[in-house]
């Protein structure tokens, strides 16, 4: 057997196994695709990461893993510590791509704590001593926000966060002053994209303290659609003031890109007709880029949340997603090391989700 030959591991594919909550769809999934919740923090009597010295920075991640350790939040919630420069190259991309590290992170080093079910991640020395976030499928914001502040208070209760009575937390960059906290959601928006309202869409975002960037945050693109809305400043506000002008703007979007949707989709057989081509790729392809895979389950979303496609749910796209990145490819097949032999196992993975869930009725009106 040659390694274009390969396929993955009996039972990699199981769509009754346990998943992580980035393979799974949740309130509001058909707009809303997950929620996240950041709180920057700085530990007293140490400079800013870029100002630290190496003794220094080993010292943070000491102090950080020892009141970590024994630290218990719930089922899959104790936190392990990693040193970002010792992990595998796959394993740092499939990080990145699930958002539970920066691109920073990723390419300069530092530390991380990571919980079992990977909803708890703490970025050590990114421009922050610590940055707390909590994460969940779907419009979750309230519960992110409730585990974080659990977090947010054992950790305090064992490292002494910088505060100043009149600027809040302090931070290494002065936009988070204050509650020191990020808010955001990442959204589907293939209709207010192609009606041009997501342009208009970015000006009164901004006037009501709120910022509509790419997947990955600044400076990157709307990439198939993807958009994070976060609030763009924390002081002067409570956490609760942000989580409820964000989850009241986030769900007029919601609704907008719905209604947009009836209209960008009117000439259903041909929308139809697009959808099934690209459910046919997914389905027949012995080849698929991680591009192409995406691409295609933006199409498919799209489709599922109008109904279209009953063939596969909000949940099996987001498997699909997952579970394809190159990272992903590459802790289960490591041997795959050239692009073909990653584009065959990532077909022939596709093929196997699909054919799992093909049993399963598709959520009423494609809405999770």
């Amino acid at each position: 057997m040659t390694d274009n030959d390969r396929t993955l591991p009996a039972g990699a594919a199981d769509p009754a196994a346990s998943r992580p909550w980035y393979a799974q769809s949740g309130p509001q999934g058909d707009v809303v695709l997950s929620s996240r919740v950041r709180l920057a923090r700085n530990l007293q009597g140490l400079p800013f990461p870029g100002h630290m010295s190496a003794e220094q920075t080993v010292q943070l991640y000491q102090r950080a893993q020892q009141a970590a350790d024994g630290a218990a939040f719930g089922p899959g919630r104790s936190l392990t510590f990693y040193n970002v420069a010792d992990l595998a190259d796959w394993r740092r991309m499939e990080l990145v791509q699930h958002r539970l590290m920066s691109v920073q992170l990723a390419q300069k080093g530092g530390g991380l704590l990571l919980s079992g079910d990977e909803q708890v991640s703490i970025m050590l020395c990114e421009e922050d001593h610590l940055r707390i976030q909590v994460m969940n499928a779907g419009l979750s914001l309230k519960k992110c926000w409730q585990q974080a502040n659990l977090l947010d208070d054992y950790f305090d209760s064992r490292l002494e966060f910088s505060f100043d009575e009149k600027l809040g937390y302090l931070t290494h960059c002065p936009t988070n002053l204050g509650t020191g906290m990020r808010a955001s959601v990442l959204m589907h928006l293939p209709a207010l994209e192609h009606t041009g309202y997501l342009q208009e869409l970015v000006g009164v975002a901004h006037k009501l303290g709120l910022t509509i960037r790419g997947a990955y945050g600044e400076g990157t693109g709307g990439e198939r659609s993807m958009y994070q809305i976060s609030n763009q400043h924390s002081l002067g506000l409570s956490e609760g003031q942000i989580l409820e002008n964000l989850q009241a703007v986030v769900e007029q979007i919601a609704e907008r890109e719905r209604a947009e949707r009836q209209l960008y989709c009117k000439d259903q057989l041909a929308f139809c007709d697009r959808v099934y081509r690209s459910l046919g790729v997914l389905q027949y392809a012995r080849l698929l880029t991680h591009q192409e895979v995406m691409e295609h389950c933006g199409v498919l979303r799209l489709g599922c949340s109008l109904g279209l496609c009953p063939e596969l749910t909000l949940e099996t796209l987001s498997h699909i997603e997952a579970a394809t990145g190159t990272g992903a490819i590459l802790q289960t097949a490591p041997q795959a090391t050239t692009y073909r032999q990653q584009d065959k196992l990532r077909a022939d993975l596709v093929r196997q989700i699909i054919s799992g869930s093909a049993a399963r009725p598709a959520a009423p009106g494609g809405r999770a």
